[in-house]
């Protein structure tokens, strides 16, 4: 999983493996520090997740096996081999042996020995931040989960070093620790939990040094994130402030100026440009291609005109494709005029409009309407016009004459419709 281009199944097992480290890291630290009985939950669970690991690190040896280690360097070998150490260690089920060896707690060496599995949630955070195209709300969704679990590790730490006088139980243990390390962190400290031991002082001391820096990239981060998050929103903004003097300049009335919003507010809500090539006009020609091509597959793949068609007839359209875009009220076709294209609603919502102006239907998206005009020299026999804002693809007659020519199954397709909808109108009259 070294690329950014995941396939499904990856993207599901690394969701797999992302909650086996979600329990050991919470599990692993809290039986460590509390010494528990060993449960049979435990036991089970513990040989799910050891199986879970063998197959994973079995995984990643093989695509390891597949790059040349004349590439790596001496240091990215040796790397590699602790690494590879640390994940088999990771992977045997130590409470499984405790079990089997019939001891209630386990040997005190298992208890840090299992805390070698931690390690695999440093790597899965890597591996994550070093993903590209992955959404902004995950990455936050694995800044909160990272911090939690520094809070809890420095918790089980701080009971451990410090164990609690009298006789609490062990959710109110766990409660206090956590409230001194969030104090802690954030340097309020209140005094009402403070340390009495050795190892307790010293571990405090590194706390208080290093939750400084830590405090301060944790609000950093938030920060962040939240700024990226808006940068859109600012972005709009600017647009509506930009356009508000405009038409306060230019005295525009009110129904245009109406009109214009509507329309931004369209584009926005969608997070659609008026223009793709704005977005990609700065890419190499060749992937600008690529890009529309791929674009316009996922809209046409969904029309059911489209469903016996080869890929590489579906490739053809896709590239053929133009973009179009109509505001409410505004006619797409009329009736009488000669066409010569068809459309393809990608959003939207049209009506088809008859001479003596009803509406017999609303086409929405994924829709088309206009086909006719590819296959037969006539007429437009209905009115079609946006009852929203519109984003139409459109295929005209010169491109698909020059498509069937090597792909008669598209013909076929359109024909096959034109027939079903001749008969729909006719049972309907």
């Amino acid at each position: 999983m070294g690329s950014n281009k995941l396939t499904k199944a990856e993207v599901l097992w690394l969701g797999v493996i992302f909650w086996a480290v979600a329990f050991t890291a919470c599990e692993a630290p809290f039986s460590f520090t509390f010494q528990t009985n060993l449960q049979t939950w435990q036991v089970i669970s513990d040989l799910i997740i050891s199986a879970l690991f063998i197959a994973d690190l079995i995984y990643h040896i093989r695509q390891r096996a597949k790059l040349k280690h004349k590439d790596m360097t001496k240091m990215g070998v040796w790397q590699y081999r602790t690494l590879l150490t640390v994940d088999i260690i990771a992977c045997i089920p130590f409470d499984v042996i405790a079990w089997c060896l019939g001891m209630s707690h386990g040997l005190h060496i298992f208890k840090w020995l299992r805390l070698f599995r931690l390690v695999r949630i440093i790597k899965l955070f890597k591996f994550v931040s070093n993903l590209k195209l992955i959404p902004k709300y995950i990455k936050m969704q694995f800044f909160i989960f990272g911090s939690v679990l520094i809070v809890h590790f420095i918790a089980c730490a701080w009971i451990y070093f410090e164990p609690p006088k009298g006789n609490l139980d062990i959710t109110s243990q766990y409660i206090d620790a956590v409230y001194w390390v969030i104090t802690t962190l954030t340097t309020i400290g209140y005094g009402d939990i403070t340390p009495t031991t050795n190892g307790a002082k010293l571990f405090t001391m590194v706390i208080m040094i290093t939750g400084v820096g830590l405090y301060g990239v944790v609000i950093g981060n938030v920060t962040k994130m939240i700024n990226e998050a808006a940068r859109y929103k600012e972005q709009a903004n600017e647009k509506y402030a930009d356009l508000q003097l405009f038409m306060k300049h230019y005295n525009i009335p009110g129904r245009l100026q109406t009109a214009a919003f509507d329309y931004y507010n369209h584009l926005f809500t969608k997070r659609l440009s008026n223009n793709d090539q704005k977005i990609i006009g700065e890419l190499p020609q060749a992937l600008q291609t690529e890009l529309q091509t791929y674009m316009n597959m996922k809209l046409i793949k969904s029309v059911p005109l489209f469903k016996n068609c080869s890929m590489a007839c579906l490739k053809e359209v896709a590239s053929a494709l133009e973009q179009k875009n109509y505001s409410p009220g505004q006619n797409i076709i009329n009736i009488g005029e000669q066409g010569d294209e068809m459309f393809i609603i990608a959003h939207g919502v049209c009506e088809v409009i008859l001479s003596d102006g009803n509406i017999v239907a609303s086409l929405h998206e994924g829709q088309f309407f206009g086909e006719n005009a590819l296959v037969e020299q006539t007429t437009r026999n209905a009115n079609v016009r946006a009852q929203s804002y519109c984003d139409l693809y459109k295929l005209e007659k010169e491109d698909f004459s020059r498509i069937i020519k090597t792909y008669p199954e598209l013909l076929a397709g359109i024909e096959d419709t034109m027939k079903k909808r001749k008969s729909d109108r006719a049972e309907n009259k």
